[in-house]
């Protein structure tokens, strides 16, 4: 598309390809983090997603004047791709909580160690 053309240089194979594993990665990715199952590799692929985000809307309108800048709809264009990415960065770095299948996976692996 020619809103593309002037940010990013097409990347190498079928125009569908990369649209179509970022679609992948946030619904597959979405639904594992929701559910606490691979939650680390889960939330680095939704963080690489929203860096992309982040770095799509910073090469497309600027900072906007950040942190003082007054724009339209009082919200920059990159702050909600760069809060989730800050949210994933999170659970990639903490992992899955108590009530995850990750803990319940790890809870039956550190029972059969002890035995």
């Amino acid at each position: 598309s020619s809103m593309l053309r002037p940010s990013f240089p097409s990347p190498p194979g079928p125009r569908a390809l990369g649209p179509g594993i970022h679609d992948y990665v946030e619904f597959f990715g979405g639904l594992l983090l929701a559910v606490g199952f691979l939650t680390r590799p889960a939330a680095l692929s939704l963080l690489a997603t929203m860096l992309g985000a982040v770095y799509f809307h910073l090469s497309s309108v600027g900072a906007q004047g950040f942190p003082l800048g007054h724009v339209p709809n009082y919200s920059y264009d990159f702050e909600e791709p760069a809060l989730y990415a800050l949210i994933f960065l999170m659970f990639w770095f903490n992992g899955a909580g108590p009530l995850s299948i990750d803990s319940i996976i790890y809870d039956k692996i550190s029972q059969e160690d002890v035995e």
